[in-house]
């Protein structure tokens, strides 16, 4: 009979991301990943393959929450139109300081900046990633200008998502205060006429 595990699965990857999110893959040492997360390297070994299969395991830990509820937002016709689910979000996210919350920007930014250029499988999930948000703001924008093409959707979705990547990046920098203001000003170019 297999010995059950001695660790909280959930609370480990929480852990984990949380490391990766604030440090980055490269800094992220085995000892600080192993101090992080509360393993031995005993059980981190018995439980992962190595460094890069816990990273890979952040991303979809990051996927099923983070970007889930990022969507869930976008497409949930009782938060407001479309529109207005879209301010809310780029509202949330141009919520300026100089916390550790503000600083460590986005992991997925951060991810498609530090190891997508240099890993496939992360380049993947990233890309993943991606598109879900793609299409949560074509969902916003669809309920809110259903006349619109779909071209015209496509192209305002990924120049959304690029808006929303770019700011999460700027405050990273400790530029967020002039990115908020930049990026909420022109909003509305983005999202629609009389919006």
């Amino acid at each position: 009979m297999a010995r059950p595990r001695e660790f909280d699965p959930e609370k480990v990857m929480n852990s984990a991301m949380d490391l990766f999110w604030r440090q980055g893959y490269e800094d992220a040492s085995l000892a600080s990943l192993l101090q992080a997360m509360g393993l031995t390297k005993g059980s981190f070994y018995k439980a992962f393959f190595d460094k890069r299969s816990v990273y890979l395991a952040a991303l979809d830990l990051y996927a099923e929450t983070v970007v889930t509820d990022t969507v869930r937002l976008l497409t949930n016709g009782s938060e407001g139109t479309g529109t207005e689910r879209i301010r809310a979000l780029f509202a949330s996210a141009a919520e300026t300081g100089d916390g550790p919350q503000q600083r460590r920007g986005c992991f997925l930014c951060n991810a498609a900046v530090d190891r997508a250029p240099h890993d496939r499988e992360v380049e993947e999930k990233v890309q993943a990633m991606i598109r879900r948000l793609e299409a949560g703001f074509a969902s916003a924008l669809r309920s809110s200008w259903p006349g619109w093409g779909d071209e015209d959707i496509s192209a305002r979705s990924v120049s959304l998502v690029t808006a929303y990547m770019g700011l999460r990046v700027m405050q990273k920098a400790g530029l967020g205060e002039a990115a908020s203001t930049a990026v909420l000003e022109r909003l509305d170019s983005l999202i629609g006429p009389g919006s």
